[in-house]
Formats: C-alpha cells, structure tokens, sequence
C-alpha cells in the first residue's frame, strides 16, 4: 500500500459505478478541478484496486450488481488503511430509511442524482479539507513525540505548536459538526445531542421535545429557479429558525430540505406553539430569487419524550407527523398521537 499523505494538488479519487454515463460525467467535474479519477464498476473490482492505489476520498454508488454500496462500504472501513478515507455515496435512493441506512454504513455524506457539479465539488472539497486537517495533526504528534523521546526542551516552540493544534482541532470540530451550505448543525451532529439530551431526561425526568420540519414542494424551487436559488432559500430559512429558537435550543439541517429543532425543557404543547411561529414567519416571508420574489411554507412534526420511548422512536414519531401533515394538504403542524401511521 502506498503512502497515505498526497500531495493535496493530486488528490486520488476513486469513482464506483456501474453507469458509464454517470462516471463520465462525474470525471468531467473532477478533471476540471484538477483531481485524478480511477473507476470501477463493482464492489469487487474497487477493493481490488485498493489492494494497490492509495485513493484520498471514494464516490460510491448505492445500486451496484452482485454487492450493493451499503456492503461495500463496510468492506472498505474495514481496510486499516481506509479508516479515515471519506466515502460519499452518489444515489437517486433519498428516501430517509435509505439515507440513514449510508451514515450507519460508514458514509460521511450522500450526493442526490442527478446532482449538480457546483455541490458535488463543494462536498468533496469540505471532505477532503477535514481529511488534510486530520492528516496535519498526526503529523503534528508524530513530531511532537519525537522531540519528547529526543529529550529536547523546547518549551517555545511546543506551546506554539500546541496552540496551532488547538487552533485546528476547533476548525475540524466546526467542520466535522455543522453543514456546509447553512451553518447548521448537520445529521450526525445533531444525533449526538439527541443522545445526551435523552440521556439527561431519563436521569431528571425533565421532557424535550423535536421538531421535524420540511420545505414544501422545495423540488419546484430548483427545477424553476436553478440550484442557486435553491441554497439561498435554504441558508435564509437556517437563519430564521436560528433567530427563533431559545439559546438552549438546538437547530439541524437534518437532510436536503428537512431540518430538525431540539428543544430541551419542552412538552409538546411548548413544541407547537413554536411551530407554528415559525411556520407563520416563513409563510409571510418573500424569498428573493434574482428578479423573482417566492413565498415559502413549511410543514412541521413534533413528538416527546416518554420514559418507554427509544431516543429513536422520539425522531421517528416526529417523522410520522411530518408526514401526516404532509398527507394533509401542508403548511400545518402536527403533533405525534397514536393513532397516526407510520409512512409505508
């Protein structure tokens, strides 16, 4: 296996697809931007390649013959020396199950087919910069650990090169937690403090509640107005719900045009009134598209916490109201009950 630190102006990408149509067109993005691109067109063939090339970073097709992404991409975290290489799945499957299924898999993001160049390489970009700051702290420690076995006292240089590590595991936090477009929390963030909010309710028995919410008919926005329109309308909607909430309140982009509100100290009533305040400001908004004004409206989907509930089910009982809320003609809020049915 070759040495893993590459020159950061040659990044190695490994392209895994049974489309020769999508890896073609996805090289012609990447060749632009100055990355070398291998492909292959099976789980077999891929981590037979890795037996022998060092890739920086592996776009993976979810749908492949004989092994499917979900697998391969198991397989391929399982090779010491790809513990730490970003795999980002390219899928038209975006179905929650589905997306939830690749971050478990290992994945560290997922791209929509058909996807648009400028957000295909923005991501990488993202990745492949939290892999270089991941790289350059090793690098800091091995040295580190050469000049204390060196016994050389240089009390200056190592309080230096100590705050220059601080500096950059604060950027690799930030990197690693918030999403990219919004400045939000992302999913695997915002899981995380999910867990320890549950944890902390079953020790004081105090509630919280989540709120799921989702831009209606956001497809039209991107199919009439262009991508562009598209992620300004999702930043301005961040920084509403942000402007909305209390301090102690948590805000995700929780996928695509979804995102998630956790809210501490809160029993579902509380969760509703702040639904619908939100929904109120988003529907009154105009959102300027160049020369066009869009009027927006949002769904929403709330539950709480209970005793005999999983931190799990409390996410999946606001899914299902979201979806409720949906099936119900949208622009509404409504709270998880019993007798709502989970989506098929």
């Amino acid at each position: 296996m070759k040495n893993r630190h590459v020159n950061p102006h040659n990044r190695s990408i490994l392209i895994v697809d049974d489309n020769s149509l999508n890896m073609q067109l996805v090289n012609s993005y990447l060749k632009r931007d100055g990355y070398h691109s291998t492909f292959s067109h099976s789980g077999k063939d891929a981590l037979k390649k890795m037996e022998h090339t060092a890739f920086d970073l592996v776009l993976l097709d979810v749908m492949l013959p004989e092994m499917d992404g979900l697998e391969i991409c198991k397989k391929i975290l399982k090779l010491p020396e790809y513990k730490e290489v970003p795999i980002i799945f390219l899928t038209a499957k975006v179905d929650k199950e589905s997306i939830a299924k690749g971050f478990e898999a290992g994945a560290v993001d997922y791209i929509r087919k058909p996807f648009d160049g400028t957000e295909l390489l923005a991501r990488i970009g993202t990745h492949l910069e939290l892999k270089g700051y991941r790289e350059k702290l090793e690098e800091i420690n091995i040295e580190l650990n050469k000049e204390v076995l060196k016994g050389i006292q240089m009390q200056e240089k190592l309080q230096t090169t100590q705050e220059e590590l601080e500096k950059m595991n604060r950027q690799l936090y930030e990197k690693a937690s918030k999403d990219a477009l919004t400045g939000l929390f992302n999913r695997r963030k915002m899981t995380d403090l999910i867990e320890y909010e549950y944890d902390r309710s079953l020790r004081t028995q105090q509630l919280f509640s989540l709120i799921i919410t989702d831009i209606d008919h956001f497809k039209r926005v991107n199919d009439n107005f262009g991508h562009d329109c598209g992620d300004n309308v999702l930043k301005e909607i961040g920084e509403t719900l942000n402007s909305l909430v209390r301090n102690q309140d948590r805000v995700a982009r929780w996928g695509g045009e979804e995102f998630l509100l956790l809210l501490p100290d809160t029993d579902i009533e509380g969760a509703l009134i702040l639904a619908e305040k939100i929904r109120k400001k988003i529907a009154r908004t105009s959102y300027s598209c160049g020369e066009h004004q869009l009027l927006i409206t949002m769904t929403f989907g709330a539950s709480s916490f209970a005793e005999n509930k999983s931190d799990k089910m409390v996410i999946k009982e606001a899914d299902i109201a979201l979806y409720e809320g949906k099936n119900s003609g949208r622009n509404r809020s409504i709270p998880y009950s019993p007798n709502l049915h989970a989506e098929d």
